[in-house]
C-alpha cells in the first residue's frame, strides 16, 4: 500500500466548496451549518498560510 501524500488544496477550490456549503445551509437549514463552519475555518487557515513561496519569503525575511 502506498503512503498517502497530502496535497494542498488550491484556495480557489476551497472558495468553491465554501460557497457550496453556504448553499446547503440555505437549502437544508441548521443541519448543514457544521459543514459551513468547517469550510470557513479551512478557508481562513489557507489564506493565512499563503502559498509555499509566501511561507519561504517570510522565513528568509525572518533571518
Amino acid at each position: 500500500m502506498k503512503p498517502h501524500l497530502r496535497q494542498e488544496i488550491p484556495l480557489e477550490r476551497i472558495e468553491e466548496m465554501l460557497l457550496f456549503c453556504a448553499e446547503l445551509v440555505d437549502r437544508l437549514g441548521p443541519i448543514a451549518q457544521p459543514l459551513l463552519d468547517r469550510m470557513e475555518r479551512e478557508y481562513l487557515a489557507a489564506k493565512e498560510r499563503g502559498t509555499a513561496v509566501d511561507r519561504i519569503r517570510k522565513l528568509i525575511g525572518a533571518n
